[in-house]
Parts: C-alpha cells; structure tokens; sequence
C-alpha cells in the first residue's frame, strides 16, 4: 500500500468541560459523555473509512482528562497480562497528549481489550524531514491517579463471539507535565492524536488514526491534531 505524507489539514475538536468527575466503569454509560461530540477514526494510511467503526469522545474537568473509545471488532483478544507489555502487538486504543506543543515530547497512553495499561513518556528525534529516526519510550512514568476501565460485548479470545468493546481512560492533569495551565483554561489548546490498533487473526495489524498519519506508524507527531479546551 502506498505510504506518503498526507496533505490533508489537522483536525481540531472542541473539549468540553464537565463540572462532575466522570464514571469510569468501561462502557461509556456515565451521562456526560453524550456531551461530548463524537470523533470518527479512520484507517491511518489512507484516511479511508476502516473495516470497523472506532468512535472517540473526549472531556476534561479540574482534575482529568476522560477519553472514551467505541470499537467495532468480530474478534476481541490479547494475550498481554503485564504493565507495559507490548500491547501494540495485539489489539489497543492509544492516547498520545502532547500539552507543551513541543515537537519532541509527549505522552503516550494505551489499553488493551483486557485494560492492560501501556504508559510512556516519549523522546522522539524524528521530523517531517526525517521520520524514521529513533524515539524512546520512557515506561518508568506511571501517572498517579490513572484510572483505566474496558468492557468487551461479548466473548473475549473467541473469533466470531464479540460486537465489540469500549475503553474510558481518566488521565490526571497534574501527571502531564509541560501545560500552561492545570486545568486547561478556556481557549488553550494541546496537541493530541487518537489511535486503535486492531488484529482480525493474530497475524497482520488493521491501524486507525484520528489524523491521518500517511503511513502504519503513530509516533508523527506534525501529524497530531489540536485539542481545543472550551
């Protein structure tokens, strides 16, 4: 598949306010998150709608950032049970915050179908000039107060027995080290993108990107769009 640079404007999304902290039970069933406007995920390399539908929500109150993912899947699986496993490998939803606006740090944030957590801090020495150099993740950053929850429709590890499944993550404002202001005050903006990786049989990997990212690659960071606090 031809892989290139996309050409395409950055998405921007509005992050509405929430003035109750946010249930997070795994299946997006807390009243708030009907306030917040949908985001459609869409295949990475292409920009293309994908085989599933994956759906983002996104909210923020004095203390988190809630970030809520709806995935389509027929096959719900993974077999990774340790904290900063290589989940990337299986099937995850994938949070990358970068509230400096830097071009070279950021944060990374994932959970996988059984909310095994992956969390990063990234050093990333790539550009749009050069965007197979080196990155680093630093897994020693575990944000305090990270609360994570996933919730399968169906059977998980059965091919053919699921519909689907969702992920809700509260991530700390206080743990993003490098924002103007925490909270974010109206009208600040973040840099952020939105990923779900999904492996219909154990083998070949399906990859969904809010901002497109022209190629089966996440860590671009020109390419993550703008977060706008309301």
């Amino acid at each position: 598949m031809n892989q290139t640079e996309p050409t395409n404007p950055l998405p921007e999304y509005t992050c509405k306010r929430v003035s109750k902290k946010v249930e997070i039970t795994g299946k997006l069933d807390d009243p708030a998150w009907l306030s917040a406007k949908p985001i459609q995920l869409l295949d990475a390399i292409t920009g293309n709608p994908g085989r599933f539908s994956t759906e983002v929500r996104v909210l923020y109150d004095d203390v988190f950032l809630y970030v809520g993912f709806k995935c389509e899947d027929t096959y719900v699986w993974g077999t990774v049970t340790e904290r900063d496993g290589p989940i990337w490998n299986e099937e995850c939803v994938e949070v990358f915050v970068n509230p400096a606006n830097v071009a070279h740090q950021y944060y990374e944030i994932n959970v996988s179908p059984k909310n095994i957590i992956f969390d990063s801090v990234i050093l990333n020495n790539r550009t749009i000039e050069k965007p197979n150099e080196t990155f680093i993740g630093l897994t020693e950053w575990n944000p305090e107060g990270l609360i994570t929850a996933t919730h399968v429709n169906g059977e998980v590890d059965f091919p053919g027995k699921a519909t689907g499944w969702t992920a809700e993550f509260a991530i700390p404002l206080a743990a993003l080290i490098g924002a103007t202001n925490v909270p974010p005050q109206p009208g600040d903006e973040w840099r952020m993108n939105f990923y779900r990786i999904d492996s219909p049989k154990n083998e070949g990997r399906e990859h969904y990107a809010w901002s497109q990212t022209g190629k089966a690659a996440f860590h671009l960071p020109w390419r993550f769009g703008t977060i706008k606090f309301e």
